[in-house]
């Protein structure tokens, strides 16, 4: 898994990368070479989209979403657990629920973006590849502590 986690943080670096550069060209080819590339703003938006929904899964490895643990933390040990697992469980099912809305509201869309002249199913796809990527993380973290090796920041 180490291996597939380590690719998976490279092709997000990658994606903020390929923004930063897109950004920076277009900045320069408006500025300085007064031509102004139509689909810069366009293009590094949908990446960007893109780096927000495949980041969920990492997010929520490290234990960066929000989150109130105020209660959580004075309550007796078993009793945290259980919980962790309800609330694994829970982010299993809405990630679910937001994969077939987000895969319907991909299938229906018949927009196309302009500047480039592709579909918007390219953004609107971000969403069920990433509410996927995000099940798939919370469903093998559920299951390493069920097994007794915790993931992530319940690693500790």
């Amino acid at each position: 898994m180490h291996i597939l986690a380590t690719a998976y943080r490279a092709l997000l670096i990658a994606l903020v990368a390929l923004i930063v550069a897109i950004v920076a060209i277009a900045v320069i080819f408006r500025y300085v070479l007064n031509t102004p590339l139509i689909f810069s703003f366009d293009l590094a938006t949908i990446l960007f989209v893109w780096l927000v929904f495949l980041g969920l899964a990492p997010a929520a490895h490290e234990g960066s979403h929000m989150a109130v643990d105020l209660f959580t933390a004075m309550l007796p040990e078993g009793i945290a657990k259980a919980l962790a697992v309800i609330v694994r469980l829970l982010m299993i099912a809405i990630a679910l629920f937001l994969i077939r809305h987000s895969w319907d509201l991909a299938m229906r869309t018949r927009m196309e973006i302009a500047s480039m002249r592709i579909s918007m199913i390219w953004v609107y796809m971000a969403m069920p590849v990433g509410f996927a990527v995000f099940a798939a993380y919370e469903a093998w973290a559920l299951a390493m502590s069920a097994l007794g090796r915790p993931v992530g920041r319940h690693a500790q």
